[in-house]
């Protein structure tokens, strides 16, 4: 990998101040950044396909003065920095009311040159103040452990053409995508909600006639994992939800399912982040449990702890649900009293 240009501004949203950065370290350690942060994009699962907007836009604009390295590149990068200012200001007011900051970091441009073509980067990153042990003063550097906030990696062919754009933002936010990037999601969040649950559901429903319980547990929690975030995230479903769930079957082919999870994105093609649309959760929350005759037990919403609130019990030849309910308890108590 060869890096071509790298300029890193600083974004000081309470001064509204941008600040260029010079990037003070040896090639290697430099190139071992950015060899790492392309690492981090690429490999990451949470990732999100764009189209850029139609017309000129800025900061699709500068790609190419970017790529070629031209002349009046570094207007280019201080444009785009001061761009991202703007938003991040603007989005600042909007939740001051929440007591709420945005994140703060630096605007990274980085061209490079990769198994014969160009990739760039424009990203949200990290950098610190610290003191030099040579000089003892105070410099400013990347910060190597915490490195990535929001990040967007264009690719481009042989040819030097746009070929497609990934979007890495763990808790997407309009003003990166749309307002600063202007760039416009290929799916959109109602498609990705539906196709997600959809495949999910689909996947565990291969589970539901051999693993009743287990499989009725992980659909609650993994509808539950929807209705309660605004903001989808697959590592966070996955980690949640799937990897370190205890099955009651000690036959339940946890791994297995798991595999299969984790396969549904690409497999399937739906984003592994964006917003949840609630309107597509509601028609899957039913699901109702034949107990004997024409008594059933409907779970007609995410019920949070369900596995503590349903127990089982086979004594002298006989089987149970045991649930746990005051409320159910209070209006039954009469009608099923024994003379």
């Amino acid at each position: 990998m060869e890096i071509k240009s790298i300029f890193l501004h600083h974004i000081d949203v309470k001064a509204d101040l941008v600040t260029p950065i010079e990037i003070k370290e040896d090639f290697d350690d430099l190139n071992t950044y950015v060899e790492t942060l392309v690492a981090d994009i690429l490999e990451n699962p949470n990732r999100r396909f764009y189209n850029w907007k139609d017309g000129d836009t800025q900061v699709k604009n500068s790609l190419t003065h970017i790529k070629n390295n031209s002349d009046k590149i570094e207007s280019y990068v201080l444009n785009n920095s001061k761009r991202l200012l703007e938003k991040e200001v603007k989005a600042q007011e909007a939740v001051n009311r929440m007591d709420t900051e945005i994140q703060r970091g630096s605007l990274l441009h980085i061209a490079i040159e990769s198994e014969g073509t160009h990739k760039t980067i424009i990203c949200k990153v990290e950098h610190d103040e610290v003191v030099s042990e040579i000089s003892f003063t105070l410099i400013r550097g990347l910060n190597t452990r915490k490195k990535l906030f929001k990040a967007l990696l264009v690719f481009y062919n042989q040819n030097g053409e746009i070929t497609h754009n990934y979007v890495y933002d763990k808790k997407p936010t309009k003003y990166w995508w749309d307002e600063f990037l202007e760039l416009e999601p290929i799916i959109t969040d109602e498609d990705n909600t539906e196709k997600s649950l959809n495949e999910i559901d689909k996947c565990l429903s291969r589970y539901r006639k051999n693993y009743y319980v287990d499989y009725l547990i992980l659909r609650n929690s993994f509808l539950g994992h929807f209705r309660n975030r605004e903001a989808f995230n697959f590592t966070d479903l996955v980690n949640d939800i799937f990897q370190d769930y205890t099955p009651l079957n000690e036959d339940f082919p946890r791994e297995k399912l798991l595999k299969s999870i984790n396969k549904l994105p690409e497999k399937n093609i739906f984003d592994t982040t964006f917003k949840i649309v609630k309107k597509k959760i509601n028609k899957r929350q039913k699901t109702s449990i034949r107990l004997a005759g024409n008594l059933y037990l409907n779970i007609n919403d995410f019920v949070d702890n369900l596995k503590n609130l349903i127990e089982l019990e086979h004594t002298k030849g006989n089987k149970y649900v045991r649930i746990k309910s005051e409320e159910g308890y209070e209006k039954l108590k009469d009608l099923l009293k024994k003379e």
